[in-house]
């Protein structure tokens, strides 16, 4: 039987690394990351050899051949035998000056040929590869793929002994921990707030668009191809340039549904937003209850809090804190204040889908205004009680 992969977020993922570059050198064991296309695996091994000064080498294994590991045969006359120069992308035979070890990223590790898969047990039982010797401070870190599941071609290999050497962890993104990420590593201010405010546009495993490759690399092309660094400029640009190449640039990045939602976003000024709703916006209440905003306005902004909410609950399995409870008041209060011509009953439907139902009443009653606090337990008290 295949060794089932344990799951893992980027901060468990990174802990885990860091921990086993500190003690490569005396373990028997080397790591391998699964998960679906796009995630992160490659950038998060990189940043972790950074912060611990490791050089990084990475090599896709689905572009190598046995030969290509061993290195080509060269007569030597001397000696009266084949020899095998090192290749050049394998690592040195000693960890270069000024950095603690080496990082061996062997990325596609499950696309590749067999006879290349087999070649893997030498590198990692021996720190061999072929009849090159290692540094003993390198790291074997494997990635691949999930295969069917994410529509991606893999070598079917099914090798006990070199499960039996790997400790196995498939990546899952979610948003909160890619948030933290894209704060770290100045990706733009712009996808960040979007993608705060609609969780689910972040990653579609049923589709190769969106995913957090695709934002990163979105992020790239906005700052460092056409020089936006604020949400200010990308604002500005986009209204004196509606017909502008970056338009095709990000659909062909994160789709082309995903790109026009973000763009009209940053272009069409809203009367609320979710983010609003969520800090609990008191002049924008006021102005919903006196039917300043218009319909389509709120349903855009409280859906959005849905998604926010749906995720956070994915994230916290229910353990709301007083500040989780806080938001979720604020946005019952957008909801059960919301005019007659909006259907509540789309509202309490949403908040019932987002699993996070029973937990209104103890969100209502973290808020100080009695008026307000008595109005909404009224407003949802028949739906609660049916639960």
């Amino acid at each position: 039987m295949k060794k089932e992969p344990i799951i893992v977020n980027i901060p468990e993922l990174e802990d885990i690394l860091e921990k086993y570059l500190d003690s490569s050198n005396k373990l028997n064991y080397a790591i391998k990351i699964s998960g679906y296309p796009g995630i992160g695996k490659s950038a998060i091994v990189k940043q972790v050899a950074q912060k611990k000064n490791f050089h990084f080498i990475d090599t896709r294994l689905a572009f190598k051949e046995n030969i290509d590991l061993g290195g080509y045969p060269i007569p030597s006359h001397e000696l009266k035998q084949m020899i095998y120069y090192r290749p050049k992308f394998i690592p040195p035979e000693i960890v270069p000056e000024n950095y603690k070890g080496i990082v061996w990223f062997l990325d596609e590790s499950n696309r590749a040929h067999p006879t290349v898969i087999q070649t893997l047990f030498q590198i990692i039982t021996e720190k061999k590869c072929g009849d090159h010797s290692l540094p003993e401070k390198t790291a074997i870190i494997l990635a691949g793929n999930l295969g069917e599941e994410d529509n991606t071609t893999i070598t079917e290999f099914d090798d006990s002994a070199l499960d039996g050497r790997l400790a196995i962890f498939y990546l899952k993104p979610d948003v909160e921990n890619w948030l933290i990420w894209a704060n770290n590593n100045n990706i733009h201010s712009s996808i960040i707030q979007y993608i705060s405010l609609f969780p689910d546009k972040l990653w579609d495993k049923e589709n190769i668009n969106p995913n957090p490759r695709g934002w990163h690399q979105v992020s790239n092309a906005i700052t460092k191809s056409y020089g936006l660094s604020s949400e200010d400029e990308l604002f500005n640009y986009f209204k004196e340039n509606p017909k502008s190449s970056i338009v095709s640039l990000i659909s062909s990045l994160v789709g082309v549904i995903c790109c026009n939602d973000f763009i009209m976003q940053i272009t069409c000024a809203r009367e609320l937003t979710t983010q609003e709703i969520i800090n609990g916006n008191p002049e924008k209440l006021e102005k919903m209850i006196k039917e300043e905003i218009s319909s389509e306005d709120i349903l855009w902004a409280i859906s959005g809090a849905f998604s926010y909410l749906k995720e956070k609950n994915i994230i916290k399995k229910g353990a709301f804190s007083e500040e989780d409870l806080i938001e979720l008041s604020n946005i019952l209060k957008f909801i059960g204040y919301a005019r007659s011509d909006i259907s509540l009953s789309f509202f309490y439907l949403l908040i019932k889908s987002c699993g996070i139902f029973t937990l209104s009443i103890e969100a209502i009653k973290t808020i100080s205004d009695e008026t307000m606090k008595m109005y909404l337990i009224n407003r949802f008290g028949t739906f609660l009680d049916d639960e």
